[in-house]
């Protein structure tokens, strides 16, 4: 390309600039173009700047304006990406690299990790006011930005240390937080919401609650972080069924003014925060609040729509109508949002071509694992099953039926075992081209990534029986769009998950299609006579399908929101 065709691509395209300019670096008019490219985005220029050898990054050291002079010397600092998160602050000279480098480890220095969090914390604080006014500060997203570093640095030195140590005394467990304070654990908690443990969210949200004090209010701590990721913090209180403890520590018009701001100002913000939404409104106990939210949003439905905003008129009536569809049976949401089927699973869309319908069952060989996997492999009686046993998994093949069961043998997780024969089994699959349309997980939360990473994607069931599974269900979404998911708030217990699947296959050897509401009321039914009380109220905690609001709303999302 001929220079002065250049210029005029780079004057049309100044965010491509920085990656097109090295065939032109000694032309007259590249350092005013360096110019132009950095006000375009100042976190390419900080990129590309950390590469002072690099031909472009030569021109931006060599340029005399202000600006890039400064950013070009933070690039070049020991550890530079731990100063990209303040960017902005230091920019503007609200902040000093001095005060950043106290706390970053540089030669024999020890690095400060909770002065490092606490600074993460204070400058996210102050974004999150200018966000609010529409002022988004350099650094705040994208990789290594402000809420990157946080949810990272959270998720290191706090969450994971308290995740690992789940079978620990509380005293040892919680030894990594004890630093913190109100503040920092919420945003601890609301930055990790989709890998904290349900133990580790309870004892942390119980000691913010112990820190704020008998006369502090749940108010004075959404002020005083300027709302930040408050839906989110909502959102998580109600799945893990806090959130009725959280709005009492503070008066009801307090209380209902908070649950007002939740569902107000959908239309402008992230999509999220809407699914955060939906996603509370099945877990908030008191009918009243129920009934509150649900006249907020019909009001900001009737606003929004005279306003003729598109986007926020599909959120509020989204919302509205999944809701309403909880206590109204008239409510048909497949016909009015063309998405599959809530309430029932057909036997027939079950079903692989053959006929058949295959499930897949993931064990791990922790402690846990191994001791459930006996009672597992029991349940399936010899007049009702032919069971065979190989080296690696069972598999399991009902003899009055259509559905076959396969699941990976709990085998010493200490030597691998367990992984390997879930590789194996997948393997086979692949060679004999079967397909699983359902999927169980059973084990701990910190093994569902990997039965995430290894499902074979458009599941129409997935089951998911570890601690916590609730939290996860976009993720599920992601890979089974059209899934029907059974999880668990707070703690998942085998004596639910065998009762739960058992029903579920012999419904689909009968031919029969499953229906949620019967299959709920008839277990509900069963569990309430049950002796042990961790059994009842581990029950309680279970979420049919049919309640996964977020999940049902991010459907009907999709589908209108592109008709």
């Amino acid at each position: 390309m001929e220079p002065i065709l250049y210029l005029k691509f780079a004057n049309l395209n100044p965010d491509k600039i920085f990656t097109s300019i090295e065939p032109f670096a000694k032309e007259p008019f590249a350092d005013s173009l360096i110019v132009i490219a950095s006000k375009n985005s100042l976190i390419k220029l900080y990129n590309f700047a950390g590469s002072k050898n690099s031909t472009v990054g030569k021109l931006i050291h060599r340029s005399e304006d202000k600006l890039i002079k400064q950013i070009a010397q933070i690039s070049q600092l020991e550890n530079p990406l731990m100063y990209f998160p303040f960017l902005d602050n230091i920019i503007s000279g609200k902040q000093s690299t001095d005060s950043i480098k106290k706390m970053i480890s540089t030669g024999t220095d020890v690095y400060d990790s909770i002065g490092y969090y606490k600074l993460l914390v204070q400058t996210a604080i102050q974004y999150s006011n200018r966000l609010n006014n529409g002022d988004t500060a350099i650094g705040y997203y994208g990789s290594n930005g402000l809420l990157f570093m946080l949810k990272n640095k959270a998720y290191d030195h706090f969450v994971k240390r308290i995740n690992d140590l789940h079978e620990s005394t509380e005293l040892v467990r919680m030894k990594a937080i004890q630093p913190l304070g109100v503040i920092e654990l919420y945003y601890m908690m609301v930055m990790t919401d989709d890998v904290i443990y349900t133990s580790s969210y309870r004892n942390s949200f119980n000691r913010m609650l112990i820190l704020m004090g008998k006369k502090a209010r749940g108010d004075s701590l959404f002020v005083a972080v300027n709302y930040d990721h408050f839906r989110k913090f909502i959102k998580m209180a109600a799945n893990y069924n806090k959130l009725d403890t959280f709005l009492k520590t503070m008066p009801t018009d307090a209380a209902e003014s908070i649950m007002y701001k939740f569902v107000k100002g959908l239309e402008t913000a992230p999509l999220e925060d809407a699914v955060d939404v939906a996603d509370s409104y099945s877990s908030i106990t008191d009918k009243k609040l129920q009934e509150s939210i649900l006249k907020n949003i019909a009001n900001n439905e009737t606003e929004i729509t005279k306003a003729e905003n598109k986007r926020g008129t599909i959120i509020y009536k989204l919302l509205r109508t999944v809701f309403q569809s909880l206590s109204d049976s008239t409510i048909d949401l497949t016909k009015e949002f063309k998405i599959p089927p809530i309430f029932t699973v057909d036997n027939k869309y079950m079903q692989n071509e053959n006929g058949k319908i295959i499930g897949q069952v993931f064990f791990y060989g922790d402690k846990d694992g191994r001791a459930f996997y006996p009672r597992f492999r029991a349940s399936f009686s010899p007049k009702e099953w032919k069971v065979v046993d190989k080296p690696e998994w069972m598999e399991a093949t009902a003899i009055k039926g259509n559905v076959i069961i396969y699941a990976n043998k709990a085998l010493n997780n200490d030597a691998n075992l367990d992984d390997t024969a879930q590789i194996h089994l997948i393997k086979y699959f692949d060679e004999q081209k079967i397909k699983p349309m359902m999927v169980v997980h059973r084990g701990h939360s910190y093994w569902l990534p990997r039965t995430m990473d290894r499902m074979p994607g458009d599941a129409k069931i997935v089951l998911l029986g570890s601690c916590g599974g609730y939290q996860n269900l976009n993720k599920i979404l992601e890979l089974n769009p059209d899934a029907h998911i059974i999880s668990t708030k707070e703690i998942g217990a085998g004596d639910i998950n065998g009762p739960i699947f058992s029903y579920m296959l012999q419904a689909f050897n009968k031919g029969e299609d499953l229906g949620w509401i019967k299959m709920w009321k008839t277990l509900g039914q069963n569990f309430s006579k049950d002796a042990s009380k961790d059994v009842r109220k581990s029950w309680e905690s279970y979420v049919p399908p049919y309640k996964n609001l977020g999940a049902i709303f991010l459907k009907a999302y999709n589908i209108k929101a592109y008709e």
